[in-house]
């Protein structure tokens, strides 16, 4: 039979119960859904995990290139500094070359020598502190930092300083930066000739003249 009649007490009516086959479609069209969202989901994540390691990647790529940058910057200042230092070496050579060249002549007629031993203690006296030989902060405006500039050019003793042309070293202090720029190291060359000829009391003038004019 195609189905199975129930009576409910009228004559003629029935029900016919749905065939089992009818619940298929159903169970297939509801799997193809969960399927569909997962592969979405897939899509989804992998494309956030896509788009976080490409941000990874640009910021280090920006990373080595602010480096980038800034080793050619520090090359440049290195660059710049080589013309001065080899300038200050030929004025050098030049000067000892000019004392060779007078060395016969009468020691009446020839420049006051630097001294070679300065007697640091008599400096201290005449200086009311302590002085250490070849130290290029007792100078006013030559702090430890320009110091260190200073020595980074080759420019050790009081009498490296002694020797050295006041333009080189304004280009050594414009090339170091906006802190040291503002410095006027016109007087250093003159004050350090006089420490390395021992001329304590002169520098002491000299230094308090220096000190006065600027104000401090």
């Amino acid at each position: 039979m195609p189905g199975r009649w129930l009576h409910d007490g009228l004559p003629g009516c029935a029900i016919d119960t749905p065939r089992k086959g009818t619940t298929m479609p159903y169970t297939l069209m509801k799997g193809l859904g969960w399927f569909l969202a997962a592969f979405v989901l897939g899509i989804v994540i992998g494309w956030l995990i896509r788009s976080v390691a490409a941000r990874r990647q640009v910021a280090k790529a920006r990373a080595q290139q602010v480096d980038a940058i800034e080793l050619e910057r520090l090359r440049g200042r290195i660059a710049n500094l080589e013309p001065v230092v080899a300038e200050r070496d030929q004025l050098r050579a030049e000067l000892d070359a000019g004392r060779v060249a007078t060395s016969n002549e009468p020691v009446a007629l020839r420049a006051p020598e630097v001294s070679a031993a300065p007697d640091v203690d008599a400096a201290a006296a005449v200086l009311g502190r302590p002085v250490v030989r070849d130290d290029l902060t007792v100078i006013p405006g030559i702090s430890p930092s320009v110091e260190e500039l200073c020595h980074g050019i080759g420019i050790r003793t009081w009498y490296d300083l002694a020797t050295t042309e006041a333009s080189l070293l304004r280009t050594m202090l414009v090339d170091a930066g906006p802190r040291f720029s503002t410095l006027d190291p016109s007087l250093w060359p003159e004050m350090a000739r006089l420490l390395s000829g021992a001329e304590w009391q002169q520098f002491k003038d000299m230094s308090e003249s220096a000190v006065e004019s600027n104000g401090r």
